[in-house]
């Protein structure tokens, strides 16, 4: 799996995603083509698998700041801190702790 440069994506990498805000920063915990992951909920972990909620060109982001998604509704359901992205041209490389 590769950002638009062609940079291959990697675990715990810092990418900017889009949301309808503008952009929120979160990092790569789960990557589609592989199934690699870092230490992750369990129970969330169990759920990506059985449920089978991630392509082979998508990967599992956790939010660094507030969940741009959070909200106090009791009329929707409540938000996570991890989400399932496509890894297309608007998700972008920001920073990489790995080599």
């Amino acid at each position: 799996m590769q950002y638009r440069d062609g940079t291959e994506v990697m675990l715990d990498d810092t990418v900017s995603v889009p949301v309808p805000k503008g952009s929120a920063l979160a990092r790569v915990v789960m990557l589609g083509d592989s199934r690699a992951h870092l230490e992750i909920d369990a129970r969330f972990l169990e759920l990506v698998e059985v449920e089978n909620w991630l392509g082979e060109t998508e990967a599992i982001v956790e939010w660094l700041d507030e969940n741009p998604f959070a909200h106090d509704s009791p009329k929707y359901a409540p938000v996570g801190r991890y989400m399932c992205t496509p890894m297309d041209e608007f998700v972008e490389l920001k920073g990489r702790t790995r080599i």
